[in-house]
């Protein structure tokens, strides 16, 4: 059984960035092995402009007691970078779930849909329409979660090492 943790969810602040981007870097690298672990995602390697400056993105972070990091979740506007998708998202407002990764030893422990309730209640309170974010059935978990908290199937990619899923739902 997982220890209860006491924890607070708060937007990544200016002062937190490096402590939030070694966090996400770190798991990064544990789910996704092939990826390079040297080369920052550029929405990391620009947070400030990304994520703090503009009116329709935002991070949180799940912080302990102690202000270290144990999740992050983020959204963004989709920016149709899958053209296969447009069916579904051209006529709407589409916002994007990103980053979101909890500490392996707090996962099932409601940090991951604390987390979402945050970007949920900021992605009506910015007008956006559709939450689109895409998954894959090797991160344990994962699909059964956000099925949880009411996304659907939309495509699945026939890639063989990926096998991308992608999911989305009205608001």
């Amino acid at each position: 059984m997982k220890k209860k943790q006491d924890y607070t969810i708060q937007i990544v602040k200016k002062t937190d960035i490096s402590q939030v981007v070694d966090f996400i870097m770190r798991i990064r690298s544990e789910i996704f092995p092939m990826l390079s672990k040297d080369q920052l995602p550029s929405d990391l390697l620009h947070f400030q402009s990304f994520y703090l400056q503009r009116k329709t993105a935002i991070m949180y972070a799940a912080y302990t007691q102690t202000g270290q990091v144990i999740g992050t979740i983020a959204i963004c506007p989709y920016d149709g970078r899958f053209e296969h998708l447009q069916p579904f998202y051209q006529d709407s407002k589409t916002a994007e779930i990103v980053k979101c990764y909890v500490d392996p030893h707090l996962r099932r422990a409601g940090v991951g849909s604390r987390l979402f309730r945050e970007v949920l209640q900021f992605s009506r309170n910015v007008g956006y329409q559709k939450l689109y974010l895409h998954t894959h059935p090797f991160l344990p978990g994962a699909i059964p979660f956000w099925q949880a908290l009411g996304f659907e199937k939309r495509w699945k990619e026939d890639d063989p090492l990926w096998q991308t899923i992608h999911m989305d739902q009205k608001l």
